[in-house]
């Protein structure tokens, strides 16, 4: 189902507007999948609801202290809040994703 590229991350989480799903960072994008969903495993019934492009990506940022939430702008002006388990560890890997050399890089990019 990954045919995007290198799987990087990813994890069951829900986006505010999307609803519950599971979220993919790869070396090129972006995807959350909606549905239900194992860890690590995909059922029929998933369906893709968001891509997007790494170069689309404004900025991220991290929010919440008991319920942590990963943000991401895109450059068109859409936001969207993804309730991670780890909020810091995903905004670095997507950052280090864009600046395209991997998990930790990119610190203040974007």
């Amino acid at each position: 189902m990954h045919d995007e590229g290198n799987v990087i991350m990813e994890e069951d989480c829900s986006e505010d507007k999307l609803g519950a799903g599971y979220l993919v960072l790869t070396g090129k994008s972006l995807v959350f999948y909606t549905g239900k969903a194992k860890v690590l495993t995909f059922s029929k019934d998933m369906k893709k609801a968001l891509e997007v492009p790494l170069q689309d990506v404004k900025s991220t940022r991290t929010e919440g202290f008991i319920i942590k939430k990963l943000v991401v702008e895109l450059k068109d002006g859409r936001v969207y809040k993804f309730g991670v388990l780890n909020n810091k560890k995903w905004k670095d890997a997507i950052d280090g994703a864009r600046a395209g050399t991997g998990i930790g890089a990119g610190v203040g990019h974007g």
